[in-house]
């Protein structure tokens, strides 16, 4: 499970974001509630532009208990202004700094 987080990890990091979104996707089949491989897994698909794949993924983070984390209220800011709702990104921006602000 490690090896495969590890290596969606760097494949995406190094340019190769599909390849990195096919090991992820695999390690979360593998451990569906992981957190960290599925936060890896919508920050790739966002970069992959596939913002709504990282924003059922994001829902799935947040069903696991992460709805509070600040970096998750950027990573769906993220990938609603990747997918082109920019009013509702600007609220999730402005969440992920009030919730930092607490942290």
């Amino acid at each position: 499970m490690r090896l495969l987080h590890l290596l969606g990890y760097l494949y995406g990091r190094h340019g190769q974001v599909k390849r990195g979104t096919a090991y992820l996707l695999i390690a979360a089949q593998l451990e569906p509630a992981n957190r960290e491989v599925l936060q890896t897994l919508a920050h790739l698909l966002v970069q992959g532009g596939e913002a709504d794949k990282a924003l059922a993924t994001i829902e799935r983070l947040e069903e696991l208990g992460s709805a509070d984390h600040p970096a998750l209220a950027l990573l769906r800011g993220k990938a609603l202004l990747a997918a082109g709702r920019t009013v509702e990104a600007r609220r999730s921006f402005q969440d992920f700094l009030a919730q930092r602000e607490l942290n």
